[in-house]
């Protein structure tokens, strides 16, 4: 089976600690990061529609804040590990020109 590929921008792996509210802080890990969203790995099932605040931790203990919409939420099923992640993909919104310039540091 082919894939198709719908992504709009070039991403990268990245793996950085994130914070999100869902009712209750969450802490999780990226997966992978573009200008305009990202994944995070997590357990925590969050509707595709919500709109998340962000806290994103870099590599040089910047916290850049971030606010998105979640447009994919998935959960590796038992024995299925390997196939899918569990996490949510996220639509970032007006994404801060910090951001946007890590990830295109990153990405060169």
């Amino acid at each position: 089976m082919i894939k198709t590929e719908r992504r709009k921008a070039l991403r990268t792996i990245k793996r950085l600690e994130v914070k999100f509210q869902t009712g209750v802080e969450n802490t999780a890990i990226t997966s992978n990061l573009s200008e305009i969203g990202m994944f995070i790995r997590t357990n925590r099932g969050v509707t595709p529609g919500s709109v998340l605040n962000i806290k994103l931790n870099l590599p040089n203990s910047q916290e850049l804040f971030l606010t998105g919409k979640i447009v994919r939420s998935m959960r590796s099923m038992p024995g299925l590990v390997g196939e899918t992640k569990s996490g949510i993909g996220i639509q970032l919104i007006n994404p801060s020109h910090d951001y946007i310039n890590y990830v295109q540091s990153i990405l060169n």
